[in-house]
Parts: structure tokens; sequence; C-alpha cells
């Protein structure tokens, strides 16, 4: 064979081929691949790792599966394990290729846990900017966390650091539980409302030392349990899938409901999870009934929109043992199907369900009643009934009460003619148009609750059903609100957990000072027990806790500070400010007039949000010394004394300095007899507007969640109760004296307030 020599007789080397000659080429820069990643990087890129586990494991906890929460964080850390290995892998091979020179499989990593993180701050609603910078903080504290472990670990006293590792790791653990936990501090004791000096030409004074005690409740404590044994026990559709209680071991089985007329689209995950559709939706409950004869007042609770996978309907449990000792049948209403899951959504027209599923369930309730051998016979009494809800919740139950504005052609609903609606409570409802329509009730006493630090429901949404609810005047019905300084949206229900955002978001809400859900739901109690004593049980002796919430300071919680809002069916408005535009003239033929404000003029009362909630009041700003007068129509008062109107009430928005209480009195001026003025704050007190910090760093309140928490503070009505009998003594006024003028005396700190609801009730 002869071989081609080359220009120099030499033999050139066989030529190779091009993909031989890639194949080398690989091979070298491969061997390259780690060349820059040094045991600092190495330590560093298991520090990154950890820190993608962690983030992955809080991740599970905020997607549950339904399958459990072990289950939940091995499927999602095994995945991201994988996902992360791999990822970096790839990156390193990739940057070799490219001859950049830096620790390529430690930038595998890095690139890796920060994108992760980006995702999981983005969703969390952070915004592109600020899930940015979070994730790349992340991603380099996990990669320092890593390095100085490497180092620490190179120390001769490697026990020694191991154990200050072990130590150090302990600390962040118990920082970490007690966020989620919500662990909180007693909260700061209220401002001093100490007594301060007034007077007034011709009327006489009154200082607080001289005032009389707040009007006492001759009753006991309604947080306690009361004289009646109870049992408790399930109803539901025998075959649930995911609850025993609702499956095999359900005491009462109850016939499924077709929903397929207001929901036309049911998930196949949504079906795969629980068994059914939208053609066979199951009337679950949980039941406390008291022992002994009936009829009993029927109450049905239901919970809000939460996790579908992370049941609620238990979380009701404390209310529904202390309803039944008390003699109501306390029912907690299952509905945990309708609400959202991240991997199936939430079914069209959830709103309008969960009232209509409520009204099934008191349907199923009266065929129960009808047969002998079962636990509701003639043991409802159907003209005593009353709603409580929870979020979403005590949304739906006001639509449930007011059906027909929804449900006026459903045929199916026809019995619910025959069921008397005597209360509604919402705890911190939503309050949404659904149809383009909201609920107005109408002769339903109404209470609503919220907390000054809702996460979830940031804005007093009851105080507009508040608002939206009316009475015939002398019916029996009232209604009340109740505004915590220091109460989230979860812990009202017992399995929400402390926080009022799933995890991760949720760790970063404050916690600090806030009521413990013990306290959180010993304040509820107190209330809900109360209010359903007086409007199931007629026990008017808890009427005062209603109208000041002085009344009950040994029954409520001290972590927090209270505003309260009181108006019932005997009222009668002298000014309500939505009669006209003309801020000089009264309805009743009355005027008013004012001297020494910088601001006087008539408004819508604005949300948190800054949007309107349906009334208007009187806007008042003084800097000095200032009064705001009402000259009442003389028919007007003719009409308090013959209808026996005895208490002078008014409700007021603090919307001025959260550093200076206001100093305000109050003068009565009879048609004959000489003037009295009293302080406002011998009555009740004068609370500061709530100031609220909802994250841990006050720099996310307006970035994070599209600036949900921008607004520190809102200002909400207090109600004040004035017996005119405090007047009439100290004046020395005889029985029947009629009221011909009223006079708000402003003084002290500038200050800034609204004024609304003006007038008398009995």
């Amino acid at each position: 064979m002869n071989t081609a020599l080359g220009p120099l007789g030499i033999v050139p080397p066989p030529k190779i081929p091009r993909r031989q000659r890639l194949a080398q080429w690989l091979k070298a820069r491969m061997h390259q691949r780690l060349a820059y990643d040094r045991p600092l990087f190495h330590h560093g890129s298991a520090g990154l790792v950890i820190f993608g586990t962690l983030a992955m494991a809080l991740v599970a906890l905020g997607m549950p599966t339904g399958l459990g929460a072990l289950v939940d964080i091995g499927g999602f850390v095994l995945i991201n394990t994988v996902a992360l290995y791999a990822a970096a892998q790839l990156c390193s091979v990739l940057l070799t290729l490219v001859f950049v020179p830096v620790p390529r499989l430690f930038a595998g990593y890095f690139l890796y846990v920060g994108l992760e993180a980006y995702f999981i701050f983005y969703y969390s609603e952070f915004g592109l900017l600020m899930s940015a910078l979070f994730a790349a903080a992340y991603a380099i504290c996990g990669a320092l966390a890593g390095m100085l472990l490497g180092q620490i670990l190179k120390l001769r006293g490697r026990g020694l650091a191991i154990a200050g590792i072990v130590v150090a790791g302990a600390l962040l653990i118990n920082v970490a539980a007690n966020q989620l936990r919500g662990a909180s501090d007693d909260a700061a004791p209220a401002a001093d409302m100490g007594s301060y000096d007034s007077s007034a030409d011709g009327a006489l004074d009154m200082s607080l030392e001289d005032a009389l005690p707040v009007a006492s409740i001759d009753a006991e404590n309604p947080a306690l349990p009361g004289g009646y044994s109870y049992r408790t026990f399930t109803y539901g559709s025998g075959s649930d899938k995911q609850r025993s209680e609702y499956g095999a071991q359900t005491e009462l089985l109850t016939t499924s409901v077709d929903a397929s007329a207001y929901i036309k689209k049911w998930t196949w995950l949504k079906q795969q999870f629980w068994g059914f559709d939208q053609s066979g939706l199951p009337l679950n409950a949980r039941v406390w009934m008291p022992e002994g004869d009936g009829a009993f007042p029927l109450v049905l609770m239901v919970h809000g929109n939460h996790l579908m996978e992370e049941f609620s309907d238990a979380g009701y449990a404390y209310l529904g043992e202390l309803l039944a000792s008390r003699g109501f049948i306390a029912i907690s209403v299952d509905e945990n199907f309708l609400n959202y899951s991240v991997w199936s959504g939430i079914p069209e027209q959830d709103m309008k369900m969960r009232a209509w599923i409520m009204l099934k369930h008191i349907q199923q309730i009266q065929s129960f009643s009808t047969l002998t051998d079962n636990p509701f016979f003639n043991k409802v009494d159907f003209s005593k009934v009353s709603l409580i809800g929870h979020s979403r919740g005590g949304q739906a139950v006001a639509m449930a009460v007011d059906y027909k504005r929804w449900f006026a052609k459903d045929e199916g609903l026809a019995s619910i003619a025959e069921v008397d609606f005597a209360s509604v409570v919402a705890l911190a409802p939503t309050d949404k148009e659904v149809d383009k329509a909201s609920a107005r009730l109408k002769d339903v006493s109404y209470l609503t609750l919220q907390g000054a630090r809702d996460g979830d429901v940031n804005s007093f949404y009851g105080d507009r059903q508040y608002i939206r609810t009316s009475f015939t005047l002398g019916s029996p019905y009232f209604k009340a609100s109740l505004y915590m300084s220091e109460a989230n949206h979860s812990r009202f229900n017992s399995d929400w957990g402390m926080m009022d955002e799933r995890v991760p978001g949720g760790l970063f809400l404050n916690q600090h000072n806030m009521m413990t859900q013990a306290e959180q739901q010993q304040a509820a109690k107190v209330y809900i027990a109360a209010f359903l004593e007086a409007t199931l049980h007629g026990n008017e002796a808890y009427k005062p806790l209603f109208e000041n919430n002085r009344a009950a300071r040994d029954w409520l919680p001290s972590s927090s500070d209270y505003v309260s809002r009181y108006e019932d069916a005997s009222f009668l408005a002298a000014a309500r400010y939505e009669e006209d535009v003309d801020k000089l003239t009264l309805p009743s033929g009355g005027k008013l007039s004012a001297e020494g404000f910088n601001v006087w003029e008539e408004s819508e009362a604005k949300d948190r949000d800054n949007r309107n909630k349906g009334s208007r009041g009187a806007v008042l700003e003084w800097d000095a010394a200032a009064t705001y007068t009402l000259e009442l129509a003389a028919t007007y008062s003719e009409a308090v004394v013959s209808k026996g109107l005895d208490t002078f009430s008014f409700s007021m928005e603090n919307t001025g300095d959260a550093e200076a209480v206001p100093q305000i009195e109050l003068e009565l001026v009879p048609a004959h007899g000489e003037a009295v003025r009293l302080p406002l704050s011998s009555f009740n007190d004068i609370p500061l507007p709530f100031e609220t910090q909802f994250t841990i760093v006050p720099w996310l309140e307006k970035r994070m969640k599209e600036g949900k928490y921008k607004a520190s503070m809102e200002s909400v009505f207090q109600t004040y109760s004035l017996p005119v009998a405090r007047f009439a003594e100290a004046g020395g006024w005889p029985s029947g004296t009629e009221i011909k003028r009223i006079m708000f005396y402003f003084s002290g700190a500038p200050g800034r307030v609204m004024l609304d609801d003006i007038g008398f009730y009995k």
C-alpha cells in the first residue's frame, strides 16, 4: 500500500473524522467543567440546595393536594431535587461550552434557586421588581450560608461548631414556628382617657369624675356554657370520598342537590377529588343538638373561601358547642367543594351557590323534622332561624336571607317562605355585587365583626351591609357591629391557621401583638352568643352590650381595643345626611349650623380602599374651639317625647390625627329649663383611629399584593348612646321635657370627624 508523502517527505497524521474531533473537543471541555468549582463553591452549592428545598417545602404547604402535608412536601421536594440537579448540571455544561470562566456548577444551582424563588414571590403577588430583588437576595443568602457553614465545619472544634449550628437552627425554627403559630405579646394598653375641663355659657357642666357609670348587664357572661347537655353528629351523602364523617360514619343520609342550572362547568380534577359534579352536590353538616324537649331555635354556620383541600367546616366547633349548651341547634355547613383549589380552580357562580346551598340545607332540615324517627323531629323552631357566615360565607348568609333577589324564579325553594329569619351574623364578610345586586336586609337583626388587622378582607365590608339593613319603625330588630384593633381574618376559624395568606406570602404578614386565636374566638363568643340570646331567646338583658361595648369590658380580651356601632328599630333620625345636599337643613324641618370649623361639608363615607360605603355624613375639621348645632323642628321634638324615646345617639368616625384624642362635649337644650353639657368620654371612649402595620417590614406595605396594604388606617363609626335622663337629672328637667337644640362642642388639639345617624331611640 503506497502512502502519500508531504512536501518534506514526512508522513502527515491521519485525517480524523469531524464527529470524532467534536467528541474529543467535548471530552476535553467536560474535563474542565468543574475547574472553577473550588471547595468554597461546593459549600455554597450545598447551601443553595438546602434553601431551594426549604422554599419548595413552603410551596407544598401552600398548594395542598389533599394527600396530606407530608406526602405533598415529599413529592414537591423530590421533584424539585431532581429538577435542581438536572438544571445545575445542564447549566454547567452550557457555561463550559461557551468558555465562561466561573464556578459553573455553583452558577447552575444559583440560577435555579434564584428563578425558583422569583416565581414563588411573583405568584405570591410581590410584583416583578420586588420578586426579582427578593429572589436574588434569597439565592445570595443560600450561597453565603453554605459557604459559612463549610468554613465552620473546617474548624478544629468541629463538634462545638456543629452544636452551634444546631442551636442556631433551633432558634430559626422557633422564629418560623412563632410566625406560623401567630405568637403575640400582650397588646399595649389603651390611651389614657383622662378628664379635662370644660365650660359653657348658661349651661351646667359635669366633669368625668362626676359622670355616672355605663349601664351594666344583668346577665351572665354569654361566652360561658349554658345549662343544656347536647350531642354531636353529622348528616351527609354517605359516600364522601375525603371524610368518613360524611361517608360511612354519617348518622343521617341526605339527598344530593342539582346545581346544573347555575354551574355549567365542573373541572375534571375537582370531580376526581370529590367524586361528584355540579349535578350532585352533597348536603353535609356537623350538628350540635341540645338534649331535652324542643323546639329550639336553629342556627346555621358556614365558612368562607379557603383552600378546598384544607376543610373548613369543623373550624366553628367552639361556637357549635357553646350555642348548643345555651339551647340552640347549631349546624356547621360543609361548602368546601365550592372553595378555591390551586389545582382545579373555583366553581363559577360560587357566591350565589354558597347562599343557595344554605337554603337547601334548611329545606333538608325541614324534611328531617317531619320524620318521627329522626333527631330533628319536633326539635326545630323554624320561626327563629339565624345564619352565621365567615368571609364569603358572611356575604352568603345575607344573600340567603334576601334570597328572592337572586332566586325568585327557583321553584325548588318554595318551602323557604315558611321560615322566619330572625338574625344574621357576619364575621369579616366580603361584599361583592352578584348579578349587579347586593343583599338588603329588611326587618332582620344584623351583627358583623371585623378585625383591623385582617390581611385577607382588609376593609370593613360588613359596615356596608350594616348600612343596607333597615327596619320597620317600632319592630323588635336591631343591628350592631364590633371592630377589633388586633383581630385578623383566619382566627375566627380554628382550622384556618394563624395567617391570612397561604405560605409563603403569609410569612411576610405582621403578627406582633395580635390577639391569639383563643382571644379572638372569646370576643366572637361573647358577641355572637349575646346576639343570639337577644334575637332568638328574646333576652333583652344583653342589649347594653351592643349599645356600648364598655358594658362588657370584663368579658372581652384586654389585648385589643374595640369600636362598636348600634341602631334599633325605635331609632328616629334627626339627621342621616342622605336626604338632600343642603347642609343647612334637617329632613324634619330643622336647621343645621356650624362655627369655627376649617371644613364643614357633607360627603360619602369611605373605606380603607377609599371607596364609598353607601352612606353620607357631616365632615367637621377644626384647629381651635368649634361648635356644630342642630335646631330641631317642633314636630320632631314632640315625636321624640310621644314615642318615649329616652336615649340620644349618634355615630362618629374619628378621621383625624392618630395621636390626639379629640375633646368633645354634648349639650342638650330643653324647650323649658337650663341647658346641660356633658363630656362625651363620660359615656364611651373616643377611640383613636387604629393604625395597622400589615407586613413585617413597613416598606412592603405599598409594594406587596399590588399595594393592598398601603392604607394603614381605616376610619370606622363608633355609636354613642347618651341617656337623656343623665342630662335631665343634672338640669332638673321634669319628665317629658322636649329637646329643642343639640350642640356639639369641639376643643383641644386640632381634629377631624364625620358624624352620621343622629337621633333618639328607646
